[in-house]
Parts: C-alpha cells; sequence; structure tokens
C-alpha cells in the first residue's frame, strides 16, 4: 500500500474519532501544530528517523498522543496524515483550501479582505494557506483545485520576454 493512501487510513480513522468526540477541528489544529514543530525541528527529525532509536524513546521525544503510529514505525507518516486530515475537516465545513502565493507577507486586515473576495468567486467558505515566495517579485499566484491564476510580477515579465523574442 502507498504511503498517500496509509496516510488517508491513519487520517480518516482519526477524524471519526474526533468527530466522535466532538473534537475534530481542534484535533486537526495539534496535527497542524504538531506537523509544523516537525519540519522545523532537525533534532527531532533525526530521532525520529533514526532506525536504530526503539520506538518507545521516540515516542518520549515526540511527547504526543500518537503512540501507535511511532510503535508500527511509521513516524514520517505523522506529517503525510495533516494534509489528509485538513481535507476530511474542509469537506465536512464545506470549506474550499486555496493556496496564496506573494512575494512578501501581508497584514491581516488585506488577509480577511483576501478570503471574502475569494470566497464570492469559489462559491464557498475559503481555507487560504499562505505562501512567501520572493520569487515571484509581486503579485500573487492562487491554486485551488486544479485551478491555478498566475498574477505574478515574474509571470507578466516572462510573458514580456516572449512576445519581444517573436517580435
Amino acid at each position: 500500500m502507498s504511503e498517500d493512501r496509509v496516510a488517508r487510513v491513519y487520517a480518516e480513522a482519526l477524524f471519526s474519532e474526533a468527530r466522535k468526540m466532538g473534537q475534530a477541528e481542534e484535533l486537526g489544529k495539534k496535527l497542524l501544530s504538531l506537523k509544523e514543530r516537525m519540519e522545523e525541528d532537525a533534532e527531532l527529525q533525526k530521532v525520529l528517523k533514526h532506525e536504530l532509536i526503539p520506538p518507545q524513546e521516540k515516542e518520549k521525544a515526540l511527547q504526543s498522543l500518537l503512540p501507535r503510529l511511532l510503535s508500527r514505525e511509521k513516524e514520517e507518516l505523522i506529517t503525510a496524515i495533516v494534509p489528509e486530515y485538513q481535507l476530511l475537516l474542509d469537506q465536512e465545513k464545506d470549506v474550499e483550501p486555496v493556496e496564496v502565493t506573494l512575494a512578501s507577507a501581508i497584514n491581516p486586515d488585506l488577509e480577511s479582505e483576501l478570503k471574502e473576495r475569494l470566497a464570492q468567486v469559489v462559491g464557498k467558505g475559503v481555507r487560504l494557506e499562505m505562501r512567501v515566495d520572493p520569487g515571484i517579485l509581486g503579485g500573487m499566484v492562487l491554486r485551488w483545485e486544479d485551478r491555478v491564476i498566475d498574477a505574478s510580477v515574474k509571470k507578466k515579465l516572462e510573458l514580456i520576454g516572449d512576445h519581444l523574442k517573436t517580435v
């Protein structure tokens, strides 16, 4: 079974149990926080990926409530489970995830306005996944479902350059 499929199965099981307890959203936030912590902490990654460290030690290092994942030596799945879990949570709340890439961070008021406008375009609630990529120079790139709207300065400059080459 592929890692994505295994992650989906774990996410569905976690989501189902959390929903029964009325804590689906809270667990989603905790999983996201755990994933971010794991991605940021190089030392924790070394501990979790080290083959000679027993699962019990890994569980202590994580200090989490996911011992079943650790005892089955599926540490790498923790970060794969989070997006699958978030998709289930979004489906239940009828929310569409929209990835927004900007050249620099924006203030919360502007982010809130962007969220409102995108909700009108998408036709349902929106959960923004904000990314910063100075390489786009300005503007923004939007991704949701199978759509990409590239309104970046970099893309516009590329289009101008392509046009000038054909002239």
